[in-house]
C-alpha cells in the first residue's frame, strides 16, 4: 500500500505544480501587459514634451537633449527608409 500511496502523493504534487505553475504563467502576462501599458504612458508623456520642445518653449538642458537625441534617431530612420525605397525601386 505504501507505492500507492507514494503515487497518490506524487500524483498530487505534480497537479499543485501544474496549479502552480499555470497560475505564475498567468500572472508573469499580466505583468507584462500591465508594463506595456505604463511604458505606453510614458511614450505619451514624452511626446507630449518632445512636441513642447518643438515648439521652442523653455526646456531643461536634460529634455533638450532627449529631443536632439530624437531627432537624430528620426534622421536615421528616414536615411534607412530611403535606402530601403531604393533597393526596392532597382529590383523592379
Amino acid at each position: 500500500m505504501a507505492f500507492f500511496d507514494d503515487l497518490k502523493t506524487a500524483a498530487t504534487t505534480a497537479g499543485k505544480l501544474s496549479k502552480d505553475t499555470l497560475e505564475t504563467t498567468k500572472l508573469k502576462g499580466e505583468v507584462v501587459l500591465e508594463e506595456r501599458d505604463m511604458n505606453r504612458a510614458f511614450a505619451k508623456i514624452g511626446a507630449y514634451y518632445y512636441n513642447i520642445a518643438l515648439q521652442g518653449l523653455d526646456m531643461p538642458d536634460e529634455v533638450k537633449d532627449l529631443v536632439r537625441e530624437i531627432d537624430e534617431h528620426k534622421q536615421r530612420i528616414e536615411t534607412l527608409n530611403r535606402q530601403i525605397n531604393d533597393i526596392k525601386d532597382n529590383k523592379m
